[in-house]
């Protein structure tokens, strides 16, 4: 039985995956596994505020001996602030328009552990063999950052739309043509973001963004 905590819209489709999977819903107090889908507030600028997050997690250590897991969008250093094994990193990779799809069917499980070599506990492990794809197992900073590299490389992808895009014009050329041979080119792909526009209209990837060049970046500065 799992409970899912948060209040933005991936928590209820966690809740329709696990009702699509015949997975029981529960208070957290019998909960065998918690899940805190908690969306961070993110400024304009891109600047999060882990507040929330933070007390959610809190909270639900302090109110379960369940298994929890954050599928929030937090910085890395984050989960392990907790110290506490029972709690899990798993990088969320929704987006609003095919969510559900992607939930049910995900890429990939990036879950991130405070023991990368120990096997998943079986509550866990239950939800996961409900969504077959390949797992990767890795220490928290591991999963934290993969979540921000998945995004840059997004915010990346549609940058250089941008410029291919307006290239391809000055030539009378149209795009969309051009981006259906990068989709067929199986080193670049058909999921690629390759329509023009302005990312930074993402919250997610403008927060992920800032969060590499500004707050990781700068770390590593001063290291």
């Amino acid at each position: 039985m799992i409970h899912i905590i948060g209040d933005s819209f991936a928590p209820e489709i966690f809740r329709q995956a696990a009702r699509h999977v015949g997975i029981p819903l529960c208070g957290v107090e019998e909960a065998q596994l918690v899940f805190i889908c908690q969306d961070v507030e993110t400024d304009a600028d891109g600047t999060r505020h882990m507040e929330r997050a933070r007390y959610l997690v809190s909270k639900a250590l302090m109110d379960s001996a369940a298994l929890v897991v954050v599928t929030s969008q937090v910085e890395p250093g984050f989960t392990r602030k907790f110290n506490t094994p029972r709690l899990y990193c798993q990088a969320e990779t929704l987006r609003i328009k095919d969510a559900f799809e992607r939930a049910i069917f995900p890429e990939q499980h990036i879950i991130g552990c405070m023991n990368p070599d120990e096997p998943l506990p079986i509550p866990y492990w239950r939800w996961i063999e409900r969504f077959p794809a390949p797992m990767h197992k890795m220490t928290y900073e591991e999963a934290e950052f993969a979540k921000i590299a998945i995004n840059v490389t997004l915010a990346h992808q549609v940058t250089l739309a941008n410029a291919l895009s307006a290239k391809a014009s000055s030539y009378g050329c149209e795009w969309g043509r051009i981006a259906n041979i990068l989709r067929h080119d199986k080193r670049i792909g058909p999921h690629a973001y390759l329509t023009p526009g302005d990312w930074r209209e993402s919250p997610h990837l403008l927060r992920d963004y800032k969060t590499f060049y500004e707050t990781i970046s700068s770390n590593s500065a001063d290291a």
